[in-house]
């Protein structure tokens, strides 16, 4: 795989991480969902990916757009279900519009892209606002792949809070959909600081501030508790 191919399949890996963790509100945006995630599942990077892959086709077959906004908002705007923070400075400084979201700002002045308000009214260091903008740099510059863009993003400022995000989703009380694009979200990870030459960030002391979030959450069907770094351990 030459470099062009491989930026167009990392292109779309960001592009689909950018939509799913975002407010999932029409047809258009699910049916970009599903066609990429099918296209991925034809190579996924590994066993846990496949089956993930698999796992998250199924569902969305069987349950449909519904059933992804259903799990969409429970997961990430729901007050009655545990709170995942999405940007980087609230998992580096515990608050958001912090020194990460000036850092990606800075990032993002340096391309030729700029943030859209009346379509994206999230700060920059959201998690999909990063992703999405990784995946443009990429289109943009798809021969490349060490385009200094694309690694101050990824090491500066994605690095320091995806680790941490992708085990919230993943252990999530509502997590069933997610919790599979979860162990793909992480497999992807992996492959990019091996790509990038960027190695794992040292894992954050537990913060004791996010209690303050953990509303009373409904009931739910228990399931059998799985240690993360046993289903895809890289």
């Amino acid at each position: 795989m030459n470099n062009t191919e491989l930026n167009k399949a990392r292109a779309v890996y960001y592009g689909l991480f950018g939509s799913l963790f975002s407010y999932i509100k029409d047809e258009k945006q699910f049916d970009d969902i599903k066609n990429s995630l099918e296209l991925l599942s034809q190579a996924p990077i590994d066993e846990n990916s496949k089956v993930a892959f698999s796992n998250a086709n199924e569902f969305l077959n069987s349950k449909g757009m519904k059933g992804l906004i259903e799990e969409n908002n429970q997961i990430f705007y729901s007050p009655s279900t545990t709170f995942i923070p999405v940007t980087a400075s609230f998992y580096n400084e515990e608050r958001d519009d912090g020194q990460k979201r000036v850092e990606m700002t800075n990032i993002v002045l340096k391309s030729t892209f700029r943030k859209d308000g009346s379509v994206f009214k999230e700060a920059e260091d959201h998690v999909c606002f990063i992703f999405s903008f990784l995946q443009k740099i990429i289109e943009q510059d798809n021969s490349n792949i060490e385009n200094q863009l694309v690694i101050d993003s990824f090491s500066k400022v994605l690095n320091t809070f995806i680790d941490e995000f992708i085990s919230n989703v993943y252990n999530h009380e509502e997590s069933d959909f997610y919790k599979n694009i979860a162990v793909i979200l992480k497999v992807f990870i992996s492959l990019e600081r091996a790509l990038l030459n960027i190695e794992q960030e040292k894992e954050h002391k537990v913060r004791k501030q996010h209690d303050i979030f953990h509303k009373q959450k409904k009931g739910f069907t228990k399931r059998a508790k799985r240690n993360f770094d046993e289903v895809t351990s890289l």
